[in-house]
């Protein structure tokens, strides 16, 4: 290989490729080279002279800096959050396939596809949004959609800010509106009723008109023993134990909606999640009958399918369950399937159970929110030990 043709200013190597490298040494004493090769020598002579006038009339950078600045100027916000999302779906701290579902439709209905003022944000240079257009976004999106959805949203795109701070692609994150921060009130549970529950679960059963029966143990495992509707959707016939007088479930994973349907994973919702959860002997006749009726032999059976073998959709066991309320007479009645968690903590609670039992019941490691959030005393509970308090003090 020829050796490289020094020049006035900079230097140009001849490669065996039959390229040309051109570098030169700038006022940072450190040696620079053009960001390409070239095919003729002439444009790497030509690169050099252009290199040469930025020195002279004090516009030089480096030209990698410049090379970054133009990959910055034309990532859009939007760009940024699809280039985000990409990181975190790999590495050791990816998201949950669950989770990133979840945070993908938040950012593509409020940031990537949402119409109107509230699109503005998505087509803004990443390197030029500011905290007023992060407020416009705001007030955009807060009028078409529900505040724990807005709420959600923002988390996602502050936590994509602060990802490209670490990076360097942006000093100081916009996303810094106290607004935006404070986590909506939400109507709080009404305590479930044991009765109310039953009857809707009646409704499930096969003996009525028009229904299969295929749901009722659903209703059974998230009313009254506390599974989450995930949870439930995803157990297997090598999950469930029946020995003697008992029955007892297992979880070990979790299921998750996509486009393409229920998707199962060997994982809980969380770590704590990994449990034995024993049947109430007077659902066992349920029980049994659902796993001769619709489980197959096959160990990795999953105990809730379709009639075309896939597990069934979140969305569906919700619509029948309405259905099954309003045929039990409690149309009106705000309650879903973790609404049994409510019931199964505070009930177990009254029983005697101590919290940290309760927590390994549930599959629940933060005790805080047992305490504070979920359980509640029943009225008669309540009445019950006022009067013991009452004859006390009569003593």
């Amino acid at each position: 290989m020829p050796s490289p043709r020094r020049r006035r200013f900079g230097t140009i190597e001849a490669l065996p490729s039959g390229k040309y490298r051109a570098y030169y040494r700038g006022p940072d004493a450190k040696r620079h080279k053009a960001p390409h090769t070239f095919y003729d020598e002439g444009d790497a002579a030509h690169w050099l002279r252009k290199e040469q006038k930025l020195i002279e009339f004090d516009e030089w950078t480096p030209p990698h800096t410049r090379a970054q600045s133009k990959e910055d100027a034309a990532r859009t916000l939007g760009d940024w959050m699809k280039e985000w999302m990409a990181l975190r779906s790999r590495g050791v701290d990816a998201l949950e396939p669950s989770t990133a579902a979840n945070y993908w439709k938040d950012i593509n209905l409020r940031i990537l596809n949402v119409p109107g003022k509230a699109g503005r944000l998505r087509d803004i240079p990443l390197t030029q949004v500011t905290k007023r257009d992060i407020a416009a976004w705001w007030d955009a999106i807060n009028a078409d959609f529900a505040p724990t959805a807005c709420h959600n949203t923002f988390a996602r795109l502050r936590t994509a800010l602060n990802a490209a701070v670490d990076r360097d692609m942006i000093p100081v994150s916009p996303a810094n509106l106290k607004a935006a921060t404070h986590k909506p009130k939400t109507k709080r549970k009404e305590l479930p009723d044991a009765k109310v529950m039953q009857a809707i679960i009646d409704q499930l059963d096969h003996t009525k008109p028009r229904v299969d029966g295929s749901h009722k143990l659903i209703a059974i495992l998230t009313f009254f023993h506390g599974l989450r509707i995930g949870e439930a959707l995803g157990l297997r016939r090598q999950d469930v134990t029946i020995k003697d007088d008992t029955i007892s479930v297992y979880v070990r994973g979790n299921v998750y909606r996509t486009k393409d349907g229920m998707i199962r994973k060997d994982r809980p919702k969380t770590e704590a999640g990994h449990r034995n959860v024993p049947i109430f002997p007077n659902f066992h006749n349920d029980f049994t009958w659902h796993m001769d009726t619709f489980v197959g032999d096959s160990p990795d059976a999953m105990l809730f399918t379709t009639g075309t073998g896939h597990i069934v959709l979140d969305t569906s066991y919700r619509s029948i369950l309405n259905r099954a309320k309003t045929r039990a007479g409690h149309e009106g009645l705000r309650i879903s399937p973790h609404y049994g968690r409510n019931w199964a903590i505070t009930t177990l609670a009254e029983a005697g159970m101590p919290i940290p039992a309760i927590g390994e019941f549930l599959g629940q490691r933060d005790l805080r929110t047992i305490t504070e959030v979920y359980m509640r005393a029943t009225d008669e509970r309540k009445a019950a030990v006022l009067d013991a308090v009452n004859s006390m003090l009569k003593k």
